[in-house]
């Protein structure tokens, strides 16, 4: 944190975060760890639970004398919402201070850069906490994202070429929505969940498998953004030369042959229905199934090749790849130059809606932060 910030604010964002990663703790565990005064721990255990942040829950069982009082995080204390915007819906979740989803709806609404589908984006979220019933004044903010090279201040947009959004998203937007939002890259909204779900500080490359293909690097606690906050736009990544055309306009990219409109537009859209025909082993699923496959294993492995760490499989078509998993890990070891001593491919935690729950984490790993 930074030197100027107070003393006072330094301790009781450490005794916090304390709390919050040990989940149930006593004043004396926070003392002997921390190595602070119980006169500052006390004062900032109140000032903490003037918040409404933490509460004593319980006691923990005494080992002689008197017992310890069980202190832990209120994980409702503060919630914040996502939203996904894709070409065809869009998708709002409310997680708690520990990413628990509390509240999720899908619903079909067709993008178009109209005033009518900003002020129904606006009464559907409004909609959506009302539903709900969602405390307002818990709520810390909005994380938004979608397809598209977003500036770091989150309201400009470089790039949304599959999407067809304007540069002023942000500001068309802002009459509609009464809380504070911020736009996100879905790639890296999607990467940051994964990231927050880690239980050690590692690197890892999350590859957002939907209508188009993204990915996100994390290292160390960070994202990588690159120069032009444009880094891990694998989908644009060669895969075959002068290959099928892509929608950026070159050809042979990784979107054209493992985006998930490559499974999806043989149902109609309907991603459960063809991997339940896969499942069936009917074709032509099955067949265009083991292609898709033969195209992500050379992906995965130029990223391995690339960058040396885990690789996290996500998005529309990694929600459906758990149950396939050793199969790709074999295609993968198949092309592979090296030999690995442990897995390094995984599909994500939150199998449906990670982009949305990483865009709302923004707001709760702010919150954290600033304590």
């Amino acid at each position: 944190m930074s030197p100027t910030i107070p003393i006072k604010q330094i301790n009781r964002n450490q005794i916090y975060r304390y709390i919050y990663k040990h989940t149930k703790v006593s004043q004396q565990d926070i003392s002997s760890d921390l190595k602070l005064s119980m006169p500052t721990i006390n004062q900032n255990l109140n000032a903490l639970r003037s918040m409404g942040l933490i509460s004593d829950q319980d006691t923990f069982e005494s080992t002689g004398g008197r017992k310890a009082r069980a202190i832990s995080c209120v994980k409702d204390a503060r919630i914040s919402i996502g939203l996904d915007i894709t070409a065809n819906h869009v998708s709002l979740v409310a997680i708690d201070m520990y990413a628990n989803i509390l509240h999720y709806n899908r619903i079909r609404h067709r993008y178009t850069d109209s005033f009518y589908y900003y002020a129904t984006l606006g009464k559907l979220i409004r909609s959506f906490i009302e539903r709900n019933e969602i405390d307002e004044k818990k709520i810390l903010g909005l994380g938004i994202c979608l397809a598209a090279i977003i500036d770091e201040d989150g309201r400009t947009i470089r790039s949304a070429r599959c999407l067809g959004a304007p540069a002023d998203l942000y500001e068309k937007l802002k009459p509609h929505i009464p809380f504070p939002f911020r736009l996100i890259n879905d790639a890296n909204a999607g990467g940051f969940a994964q990231w927050w779900d880690m239980e050690q500080d590692r690197t890892i490359i999350f590859l957002n498998l939907s209508n188009t293909v993204g990915g996100a690097m994390v290292n160390n606690r960070k994202l990588y953004l690159g120069d032009h906050q444009r880094s891990c736009e694998f989908g644009h990544v060669t895969l075959v030369p002068d290959g099928k055309p892509c929608y950026c306009g070159q050809k042979g990219c990784v979107n054209a042959y493992c985006s998930a409109k490559n499974l999806s537009d043989m149902t109609d859209g309907k991603m459960s229905l063809f991997f339940e025909y896969v499942k069936d082993e009917q074709e032509p699923y099955l067949s265009a199934f083991r292609e898709y496959l033969g195209y992500l294993a050379i992906t995965v492995n130029n990223l391995r090749m690339q960058y040396d760490c885990d690789i996290v499989l996500g998005g529309y078509v990694g929600s459906y790849l758990t149950d396939h998993l050793e199969l790709i890990r074999s295609m993968v070891s198949a092309r592979s130059r090296f030999e690995e001593p442990e897995p390094y491919i995984f599909t994500s935690k939150y199998l449906f809606e990670t982009a949305a729950i990483g865009a709302a984490l923004y707001y709760i790993d702010r919150f954290i932060r600033c304590i």
